[in-house]
């Protein structure tokens, strides 16, 4: 079973995206990183990677211009577009105030993407809604 059958977030299904709006831009992967701001062996990673830390995926994902429900089962809850402007991140301090998120130690300041997305379907929201935005 892969992560995104199980309810998580599909690192495959967003590695073949991103790679296909490469090669349509006629990008390098220096280029795709500069661009995202991600480097490249984290993008290539999520080939075939079960998980990966969110800040990276979130940042892919909002230059691929997708919601990232787009990669997660979710059932029937829709998604909702990143923020723009900025880095894109998870927001620990909304994730802890969750019930599902409650166990997540006051030191943590970075989650992986399918914490993330476990999270987001426990409390029946979107990916996008457990994020912020912060200066380059």
């Amino acid at each position: 079973m892969t992560a995104a059958s199980e309810g998580g977030f599909d690192l495959a299904a967003l590695y073949v995206a991103v790679d296909a709006k490469r090669e349509a831009e006629s990008l390098t992967w220096a280029a795709l990183s500069r661009e995202i701001g991600v480097a490249v062996s984290t993008i290539r990673r999520f080939a075939s990677a079960a998980d990966a830390e969110a800040d990276g995926v979130l940042m892919t994902v909002r230059w691929l211009g997708s919601a990232p429900e787009r990669f997660a089962r979710r059932g029937s809850l829709g998604g909702d577009l990143l923020p723009s402007g900025g880095v894109v991140r998870a927001d620990m301090n909304q994730l802890r105030r969750t019930s599902a998120g409650a166990d997540i130690l006051p030191s943590r300041t970075r989650t992986t993407i399918q914490k993330l997305a476990r999270i987001a379907a426990a409390e029946h929201r979107s990916i996008a809604s457990l994020t912020r935005t912060s200066a380059i």
